[in-house]
């Protein structure tokens, strides 16, 4: 067997060495169908097994399937005989079936311990992580072929805490199984039929699992009971509150994570807390409640769904509203083996061994060695360290220990949040940025999430986040004109996070919020890592300087404040001074949603820079981001996109591609603003909804040039923007024409009130090689009908009511030029109808359009007409008017006569004709194709891709085709034999 280096399912992606998969081994699961069974058995804490329960997705790799596929094919046997688990702090919502695993995300290599056959499409496999094998995590498992260095299958369990045996504490035992569906896997896995005896189900072996849990909870506590004051009901002036806490009903355990108010008149009344949960149902593992009310006592029951429901009375409320306690006191009074439990709980869920068990750390207490959470002021707090408390501060920052300094880590509810409050007192920090950056340092190393308070934090230097999990409450301060806040790669922002900019800021003119990210030093070498999948919702940016106290929309103290850019995503960071090194810098794959900017200059912005400094060895670039209901108000120009496209050398640098900019919601301000959305890149779509622009206002779309370059190339073009809105939403035909400018016309798409409607024809870009569109063919091949008047045999005519209009120049029909039009005078109910004949030439279509320039015209219909050699119509289609009018791809084959009609005028006015196009395809492959290639050096030339092509030209008196060709480095000029 040769030496594999790497598991992936992607060539090109992902290692993970198989030296570190030889000791161990794992379990097979799905194919066209898959379950993935999670079990737990806790020995010290038996629950654990019903909250770490779920039934995530089974994905079957594509090399899995190959792997399947291949062994029956050659009738050998498959041995799938290890299961990986791994910890992925970013992965995505569902497993694919390319999806790589990196080393450093391995935590765990288990044996396949059980395989057994279910039928012959069916086995069911299963492995055992014993009390001694841990401690780690983990969020992600497959299946593995070690044999064939292959992953088999993947799945996402929900994030589970595997502990380990250690002093005084038994850590618990998971049991993991796959169920695999694929059509005779048993035949090629050998799997055995189970011994006599119901058919084998994972799960069973969970039920009985539980059912001896719950039997020993009861019998050692009670049926029913609670911890402190869980669940307990208070009178609360009219309102019934139930304290937050932990129960156990029936033995299930079941914890109120908030209070929670009870509003009722008809007393008397009993409350009850109903726990249920589906046993026989996998997805039903996890104990669910309600707290319900009602006049009647309550029996234990199952529905008819199998759901069991388990009734425990919390309390009775009286007539005169007092409120008598029912829960069973004695188990509220012996509540030392619960706190135990309890204990081991949040040390399941936080990962942390925990010290004491049952009361809080106090001066004189000798800190074993092993631990690494202290109970402090009834919180958990993470920090590792044994010996004698000295001292334990007021503000629980710190405790010392055997006469050294130890600052605390909070875990707020036993969970992994660490809050930057716990720095508040840190005197080696004085800033709120520093501390910020200080905290997400901590949160990165631990795996914690960082928590930003619901309060005001004013801060002066800039924070940078990466691979960090936030949950942002409260308000960020910006009190310095400095980048407010940085995300590099891997956050994730929720919350309702806010970043305001300080009124005591007297100018500003950075960015709020940026995403991009420099190279970084890996390992001793520098490496692009790349600013590539944050997630941001909820984000607020505010400027200071409007008071919002008076009203929701907000006054402005001093319009002259309104400056700086909100959003930006940029690759280039050196123009933003925060690095002196270049390299390669790209932002991708980040997800944005719901961003809301008041009061900034450029509320968003989407950046690469070109690298100026000869060889211009450096590409950035801002493709495929995924921006969603982004709003803006008091803002100068809305939207903007800068994107040089071309390095200095003429190679492809500087791109912003390929992002979709969804629901975007612009208010015009009269005072300040100038363009909803200015852009210089290309491919990009943009939905957009923008209100109260006045009649006034011009040039509020445009699409620009960021270089130098020569007409036709790096253009901004194959940009599509929908139009939405009180204003935009009104645009119809040439209306566009006031409120859109594009530096070069016609490379991009408007569509509003649901069609198409480009401004003027594609293409009209110079006839120069290197256009954008055409990928550096040269422009007049693509529109086929240009100059027809100068082709033989070919010509144009024009008729008004069945009329030949012989006096009308149709050249500006064809002419390359966007400026002009054929300009007819139209009275309500005349019909215009252009006849182009095609007798000397073969074509073949894949494209009619019309397009109607920027002048105003009246409502009407368009009739395109496509009629072979024998007249009979090859292609019809009924439009109504609009400002360009294309048939789509038709592949129309030996058209001689194409019929455009203008019809239905509802009123006077004028029709204007700017350009009539066509483009052919070519359906005899031999005759090769003539292009420019714009990344070669003959990309000032013509060259003839096909071997034996050559350039055919006409002899316009006979009609004779010769061919130019070269032979023995000789040019000759050969007849062409029909």
């Amino acid at each position: 067997m040769s030496k594999i280096d790497s598991i992936s399912n992607d060539d090109n992606k992902g290692i993970s060495r198989r030296s570190f998969l030889r000791s161990t081994t794992m379990i097979a699961g799905g194919a066209t169908a898959g379950m993935f069974i999670p079990g737990a058995v806790d020995k010290v804490n038996a629950l654990d097994l019903m909250k770490q329960s779920n039934q995530p997705e089974v994905i079957i790799t594509a090399k899995g399937r190959a792997l399947i596929a291949k062994m029956q094919a050659q009738k050998k046997i498959l041995l799938i005989d290890s299961m990986i688990f791994a910890y992925k702090p970013n992965r995505g919502k569902a497993p694919t079936e390319n999806e790589p695993l990196q080393p450093n995300e391995i935590v765990h290599n288990a044996k396949i311990q059980q395989q057994i056959r279910l039928s012959e499409d069916a086995i069911a496999l299963s492995t055992t992580l014993d009390s001694d094998v841990g401690p780690f995590k983990f969020n992600w498992s497959c299946l593995y072929c070690s044999e064939y260095d292959t992953i088999i299958a993947i799945t996402y369990p929900k994030l589970t805490t595997k502990t380990v045996d250690g002093p005084g504490v038994k850590g618990n035992t998971l049991i993991r199984s796959f169920i695999l569906n694929y059509s005779n896997i048993a035949e090629i896995t050998n799997s055995t039929i189970m011994a006599a005896g119901p058919s084998f189900m994972a799960h069973q072996r969970l039920d009985n699992v539980e059912n001896l849990a719950l039997q020993a909870i009861i019998d050692q506590q009670g049926k029913d009971w609670f911890i402190k004051n869980g669940f307990m009901v208070l009178p609360m002036e009219g309102v019934y509150k139930v304290m937050a806490g932990v129960a156990y009903i029936s033995g299930h355990r079941i914890e109120l994570e908030n209070n929670r108010v009870i509003d009722a008149s008809n007393k008397p009344f009993y409350i009850y807390v109903d726990a249920y949960k589906n046993n026989n149902d996998i997805d039903g593992l996890e104990t669910k409640f309600n707290i319900i009310i009602s006049n009647k006592d309550l029996k234990n029951y199952v529905n008819t769904d199998g759901v069991h429901h388990y009734y425990c009375k919390l309390c009775q409320v009286m007539t005169d509203g007092s409120v008598s306690d029912l829960r069973p006191q004695n188990t509220v009074v012996d509540k030392g083996w619960a706190e135990a439990k309890d204990h081991q709980a949040i040390e399941s869920v936080s990962g942390l061994k925990i010290y004491p068990i049952s009361r809080n750390l106090a001066v004189g207490d000798t800190i074993p060695e092993g631990y690494n959470g202290l109970r402090i002021n009834d919180k958990i707090y993470r920090v590792a360290c044994h010996g004698d408390v000295n001292e334990i501060d007021t503000n629980t920052t710190f405790i010392i220990v055997d006469k050294q300094k130890y600052y605390l880590q909070p875990c707020i509810e036993g969970q992994s949040f660490y809050s930057i409050d716990n720095l508040a007192d840190y005197a080696p920090l004085s800033d709120w940025g520093d501390k910020i950056n200080y905290a997400a340092e901590i949160c990165r190393k631990d795996g914690l999430i960082l928590w930003i308070p619901n309060k005001v934090y004013r801060f002066n230097k800039t924070i940078e986040l990466k691979d960090i999990n936030v949950q942002w409450d409260g308000t960020l301060e910006l009190c310095s004109n400095i980048i407010g806040v940085i995300l590099k790669y891997n956050v994730n922002l929720v919350g309702k996070p806010i970043i305001m900019r300080s009124k005591s800021l007297a100018y500003f003119d950075k960015a709020m919020v940026m995403l991009t990210s420099s190279s970084e030093k890996f390992e001793g070498k520098w490496v692009t890592k790349g600013c590539i999948e944050n997630k941001i919702s909820q984000l607020n940016i505010i400027n200071g300087w409007i008071d919002y106290d008076y009203t929701a929309h907000g006054i402005v103290a001093d319009q002259t404040k309104l400056t700086g850019q909100g959003l930006v995503l940029l690759a280039g960071s050196w123009t933003a001074d925060l690095t002196k090194r270049r390299s390669h810098e790209y932002v991708w794959r980040n997800f944005i949603s719901d961003v809301y900017v008041d009061g900034f200059e450029q509320p968003y912005v989407l950046q690469a820079v070109i690298d100026d400094i000869t060889p211009n060895r450096w590409i950035t670039w801002v493709n495929g981001n995924k921006l969603h209901n982004l709003c803006a108000r008091r803002f100068k120009q809305g939207f903007v996109v800068k994107s040089p496209l071309l390095r200095p050398n003429g190679k492809i640098g500087g791109e912003v591609a390929g992002n979709t900019c969804a629901s975007l919601d612009f208010q015009w301000s009269r005072v300040s603003a100038e363009a909803f959305l200015i852009c210089e890149g290309r491919n990009n779509k943009f939905e957009l909804m923008g209100w109260d622009a006045p009649k006034t206002a011009t040039n509020t779309i445009q699409f620009l040039r960021g270089n130098t370059f020569p007409p036709g190339y790096a253009e901004a073009s194959g940009n599509i923007v929908e139009l939405y809105g009180a204003t935009l939403g009104k645009l119809n035909g040439s209306d566009l024409s006031p409120l859109v400018y594009e530096s070069n016309p016609g490379l991009n798409t408007f569509i509003a009130e649901g069609y198409v409607a480009r401004n003027i024809m594609p293409e009209l870009s110079p006839p120069t090689v290197g256009s954008a569109l055409t990928n550096s063919y040269i422009p007049k091949l693509d529109n086929f009908l240009a100059f027809i008047n100068h082709r033989p045999r070919c010509y144009t005519q024009l008729l008004k009511n069945g009329k030949l209009q012989s006096k009308v120049d149709l050249t500006p029909m064809f002419d390359f030029n966007p400026e002009s039009s054929v300009r007819l005078e139209v009275e309500k109910g005349d019909e215009y109808k252009v006849i182009i004949s095609l007798e000397g030439a073969r074509n073949h279509f894949n494209m009619i359009g019309s397009t109607l320039g920027y002048n105003q015209l009246s409502a009407g219909i368009i009739d395109i007409d496509l009629h072979d050699r024998h007249k009979k119509s090859v292609y019809s289609s009924r439009q109504t008017l609009k400002t360009a009018n294309v048939t789509g791809f038709i592949n129309a084959a030996n058209i001689k006569t194409i019929v455009i009609t203008y019809s239905g005028f509802e009123q006077a006015g004028q029709l204007n004709i700017s350009a009539l196009y066509g483009q052919t395809y070519n359906r005899n492959a031999s005759q090769g194709f003539m292009t420019a290639d714009g990344a070669c050096w003959m990309q000032d030339d013509i060259k003839i891709n096909k071997a034996g092509a050559g350039v055919v030209i006409r002899d316009e008196v006979n009609g004779q085709l010769y061919r130019i060709a070269i032979a023995n480095g000789e040019l000759k000029l050969e007849p062409v034999k029909k």
